[in-house]
């Protein structure tokens, strides 16, 4: 009798127990982990022309590259000149950042939705900040700085056919602003009438320039960088999408309803709490899951991402 009493009671202490609440948790922006190496193969290089055989004279630049740094990313770019002296550069790798981007929405009386972007520079990262990018879907966008007014800051349209498809913005804080430097953040801002949904996003950090030492480096030195572009690291925000505007109600549950997947990926939903956003976006259920979904941003179970979608649907 006695073991059967402290049988249940084990039993009962168990049960009372509550479960952890799981967590949201961003990820960091991603990276492609390139390696860097020295020329296998390299032309020699012309020193001159022979006044007596009218023939170009050769020598070996012996180029290569050599870590400086590995948490900033820094590596010497190294060659014998033309000179016969050995020519030293510094290069700063685009990835020698850790971020995280987390984004906010507000939607203003006149109907304009004003995201803004916290880019944090983790303090893992070897390198300041240097750009923001975002891409957006619409062809409709206000540039701005935050109601604070934040000085020195770069807003501009970048080139097309640079990244995916939609109209890219930077971001670029400039000086005499100080530098996002790692264990540091900032916020940018901008505005549109298109809704949010799932974007694209890259950073760039540490010193883009090399600074000259008289001459051209080997075009083998330059061949081994990797492309500025293709080396940022990368990953997903929200951002306006101007066809968001034209769909039903049923088909922008559903456009959420198909990304739950994505924002598991990306820590914006606590495992435990996407079965029940599956649940009701698919019986169309929108005011139930809107009011649903502020006590989960305050429970940490989503996050301002999943939120501004969800508001965003009329």
């Amino acid at each position: 009798m006695k073991h059967l009493l402290a049988l249940i009671m084990i039993i009962v202490a168990t049960g009372a127990q509550r479960l952890p609440v799981e967590k949201t948790k961003r990820l960091p922006l991603q990276k492609r982990h390139v390696t860097l190496a020295s020329p296998r193969e390299y032309l020699k290089r012309a020193l001159r022309i022979d006044p007596k055989t009218g023939e170009e004279v050769l020598y070996d630049p012996k180029p290569r590259i050599e870590l400086m740094d590995a948490k900033s990313g820094k590596y010497y770019l190294k060659w014998i000149g033309y000179d016969g002296k050995e020519k030293v550069v510094i290069y700063q790798r685009p990835d020698a950042v850790d971020v995280i981007v987390s984004t906010s929405v507000v939607k203003s009386s006149t109907g304009q939705y004003v995201y803004q972007y916290t880019v944090q520079n983790l303090a893992t990262g070897g390198g300041y900040l240097r750009d923001f990018m975002v891409q957006t879907l619409t062809s409709d966008i206000a540039l701005s700085t935050l109601p604070t007014k934040i000085d020195n800051i770069h807003i501009g349209r970048m080139s097309d056919n640079i990244f995916e498809e939609g109209k890219w913005i930077a971001f670029a804080p400039l000086p005499p602003r100080p530098r996002v430097n790692p264990g540091q953040s900032i916020t940018f801002q901008l505005s549109s009438p298109s809704p949010p949904g799932l974007v694209m996003c890259r950073v760039d950090g540490g010193d883009l320039g090399m600074y000259g030492v008289g001459e051209d480096m080997p075009q083998e030195l330059e061949d081994a960088l990797p492309y500025r572009y293709g080396a940022m690291p990368s990953g997903y925000t929200i951002g306006p999408i101007e066809n968001l505007k034209t769909l039903s109600l049923a088909e922008r549950a559903n456009y959420l309803l198909k990304l739950l997947p994505k924002f598991k990926e990306l820590g914006w939903i606590a495992p435990d709490a996407l079965p029940w956003y599956a649940q009701n976006l698919s019986r169309n259920h929108l005011a139930v899951v809107r009011d649903h979904a502020h006590r989960d941003l305050n429970e940490g179970k989503i996050t301002t991402e999943i939120l501004a979608i969800i508001e965003a649907i009329p």
